[in-house]
């Protein structure tokens, strides 16, 4: 499933990094530019 999310900071970053793991593929947008960084490797 295709999921859009903004927000990864305290508590988006953790939920769209367990979204991932179950095999979604994520959407992503946060009003700081490094963010997205770690959830993207």
């Amino acid at each position: 499933m295709r999921i859009g999310f903004i927000g990864l900071g305290r508590m988006g970053g953790p939920m769209a990094l367990n979204l991932m793991k179950a095999g979604h593929t994520l959407v992503v947008h946060d009003t700081r530019r490094e963010a997205p960084g770690p959830h993207l490797a």
